[in-house]
This record gives structure tokens, sequence and C-alpha cells, in this order.
């Protein structure tokens, strides 16, 4: 149950970062609805992180990925006009990139658009990805998102 779990869900998303441009799509469902995001979804029991991921890029996407690294560790709590909580993910994100096929919006994106890291509003996206994109233009290798 994703709207008032009993505990946190466990998600994953794909940092794909090209030419400094950062693959992005935007939402279609509750609660980041309207808002753009790294690709990606949530694990299923039995499933290891990396299977997850490539996984939920193929349905979301229709291509396939390659994992790298630990990109970032996020929580995203949403809580309701009384207070209690309506959604709780834990969300890895690891960079990845494309090995085969071209992007297109499918499942939870109605649309895929590769942006400039140095254009990010966080206006527009999810909270982490305007500091994901801050993190990556200063050629930081260390990426802590709070």
């Amino acid at each position: 149950m994703r709207r008032y779990p009993g505990r946190p869900l466990i998600g994953v998303g794909a940092v794909i970062v090209e030419n400094g441009k950062i693959l992005l799509v935007r939402r279609v469902n509750d609660p980041n609805k309207g808002k753009w995001s790294v690709p990606g979804g949530l694990v299923r029991a039995g499933e290891r992180l990396e299977e997850a991921l490539k996984r939920e890029i193929m349905e979301e996407l229709g291509v396939e990925i390659e994992t790298g690294d630990v990109a970032c560790v996020t929580d995203e709590i949403f809580r309701d006009k009384n207070g209690d909580v309506e959604y709780h993910y834990v969300v890895i994100d690891f960079f990845a990139k494309i090995v085969e096929g071209v992007p297109r919006a499918m499942s939870d994106a109605d649309e895929v658009r590769w942006f400039d890291l140095s254009e990010i509003s966080s206006a527009e996206t999810v909270d982490f990805v305007g500091k994901l994109a801050e993190k990556l233009l200063s050629g930081n290798d260390e990426i802590y998102i709070s």
C-alpha cells in the first residue's frame, strides 16, 4: 500500500547524465504528480536493487541501462493535512548510463526530457534533483543530499 504505509517503501532511481545534461521524467502519479524527477520506482520483494532499477527503467523509459555507484540516498515523507504520513519512501539513486534504446515516456511518466544541469529549477523538480544538479556541477565526488 503506497498511501498511508505501515513502514517506508524502498525505491530506486537512475541518475543518467550525458554531456552536462540529466535525464528526467515528469511524474503522472502522486505524491510528485507534475514534477520532474529521475526515473525509477519501487523495489519488489526478493529483488536486488540493481535488478529493480533495470526493470523500472525498462518499464518507464523502454531502455536498457548499466548501473554504477550510488549517487545519493534520500527519504521522501509526505504528510496529509492532519499530519499523518501519507507517503514515505527511502530512495537509493544510482548513476547509470543507457546502453540500448532511446528514452520515451511510458508507465509512470508523461514526458521525458534532457535538462541542462545549470538550468534545473527546484520549482519544477522534486527537491533533491536541484541539490543533486548543484553537486554534479561543483565536481564534488562526495554527494550527500539532506
